[in-house]
C-alpha cells in the first residue's frame, strides 16, 4: 500500500435501524403468546386458516404472524404448514413442564419500559416490584420462568460448593428465595443440608409447592417476611444464598444487609450472590446493562453493580475472601468468606 492508499469504512445508519425495530421481534413473540399460537398448534392446528380459528383472529393477520414467527425460528413453515420448533415446543406451550411464557401473556414488562423518557426524566419508577404491596404478585408470576432459566445454574454452583466443603449439615439462608431454585439444588445433593427459605408469605406459598417437587420438603424451614426486617439470628448459618436479589434492593439496602449477613453468619460461612455484573467501566455485557434499565423502571434504588463495587462492599462488611465463580450464567456468582 503506498502512503497515499486510505481506507475507508463508510458509516451507515442499519446498525441504528436495527436496535430502532429491535422491540417488532418482541412484539410478534408477545403476540404469539397471548394469541396462543403455541398451543394452537400443539393441539393440531397446522395452517394459518385453523389458526386464525382457534385463535378468533383474523386470517390476514395470522399469516403474517406466522410468517414472522417463522422467520425468527420460533415456528417450522412447510409449506402452507406450519410446526413448533424445539425452542417453542418446549418453552412457549403451556403444558410443557418448562413453560416460560407467562412472562409476555400480559403486557406489564413493556408497559413500564414504555415509559422510560418519563422514568429517565423523574428517576422515578413505574413500578416498586422489591416491595411487599406489589413485589408478591409480581414475583409469584416470576417464579416459574425463573425456576427453568436458572435450574442448570443452579446445579452447577451447587456441584461447585459442595466439591469444596468437607462434611454435612450444612445450615443454608435462602434469601428472597423465590421458587427456592438455588438451594434446592444443594438440597438434592446432600440430604444433611438444612435450609431456611426466606420470602415473603405469599412467594413462600409457591417456594413449598417446589420443594415438594423435588423431593426435598423435610429439609427445608420456612422464615417468612421483608428481608430488611425479619430477625437471621447469630453465628447460625455455614451458607447464605443472595440469589438475584441485590438488583432489587440497591446498594443502600444491600450494604445494610451485607453487615447482618456476616453476624448470620458462622466463622468460616460464606455468602453467595448470583446477580446481573456489568465490568468495571460499565461498557458491557449489554444484557446486564439492560437490566440495570430494567430496575430503573420497576424499583425506586435498584441497580446492577460491578465485581470491584462488590468487593468494596463486602469489604466494609467485614468478608475478607471475595472471589467469581463460572457457574455459565451471564455474569460470574460472586463468593464471599468470613473467616
Amino acid at each position: 500500500m503506498s502512503e497515499n492508499d486510505t481506507t475507508i469504512t463508510e458509516v451507515t445508519p442499519n446498525r441504528i435501524s436495527e436496535i430502532g425495530w429491535a422491540f417488532t421481534q418482541t412484539r410478534v413473540l408477545v403476540a404469539g403468546v397471548q394469541l396462543g399460537v403455541f398451543d394452537h398448534i400443539a393441539s393440531g392446528s397446522h395452517n394459518a386458516e385453523q389458526i386464525a380459528a382457534q385463535a378468533k383472529a383474523s386470517l390476514r393477520g395470522m399469516r403474517m404472524l406466522l410468517d414472522a414467527l417463522a422467520a425468527l425460528g420460533l415456528l417450522v413453515k412447510e409449506g402452507s404448514s406450519y410446526r413448533l420448533s424445539p425452542e417453542s415446543a418446549k418453552y412457549l406451550v403451556h403444558d410443557s413442564p418448562t413453560y416460560i411464557g407467562s412472562t409476555w401473556e400480559s403486557d406489564s414488562l413493556s408497559h413500564a419500559w414504555n415509559q422510560l423518557t418519563e422514568v429517565v426524566h423523574t428517576g422515578m419508577p413505574v413500578w416498586r416490584v422489591n416491595e411487599a404491596q406489589q413485589g408478591q404478585s409480581y414475583f409469584v408470576s416470576l417464579i416459574k420462568r425463573l425456576h427453568i432459566t436458572n435450574r442448570a445454574a443452579a446445579c452447577r454452583l451447587a456441584d461447585l460448593i459442595l466439591s469444596e466443603r468437607h462434611g454435612g449439615g450444612l445450615k443454608v439462608l435462602d434469601v428472597g428465595c423465590g421458587s427456592g431454585v438455588w438451594s434446592i439444588s444443594l438440597a438434592e445433593r446432600d440430604e444433611t443440608i438444612r435450609v431456611t427459605a426466606q420470602d415473603f408469605p405469599e412467594v413462600l406459598e409457591t417456594t413449598r409447592q417446589y420443594t415438594v417437587k423435588h423431593g426435598v420438603e423435610r429439609q427445608f424451614d420456612y422464615l417468612p417476611g421483608d428481608l430488611n426486617e425479619v430477625e437471621l439470628g447469630a453465628d447460625h448459618f455455614d451458607l447464605v444464598l443472595l440469589g438475584n436479589i441485590v438488583h432489587s434492593e440497591g446498594e443502600r439496602s444491600s450494604r445494610a444487609f451485607f453487615k447482618r449477613i456476616v453476624k448470620a453468619l458462622k466463622a468460616n460461612g460464606q455468602l453467595i450472590i448470583i446477580d446481573m455484573i456489568p465490568n468495571d467501566d460499565r461498557t458491557g455485557p449489554l444484557f446486564p446493562l439492560l437490566f440495570g434499565i430494567n430496575m430503573l423502571v420497576n424499583t425506586k434504588e435498584g441497580g446492577v453493580y460491578t465485581f470491584q463495587e462488590y468487593q468494596e462492599w463486602l469489604t466494609e462488611a467485614g468478608f475478607n475472601r471475595i472471589e467469581k465463580l463460572d457457574i455459565g450464567l451471564h455474569s460470574p456468582a460472586i463468593r464471599a468468606e468470613i473467616r
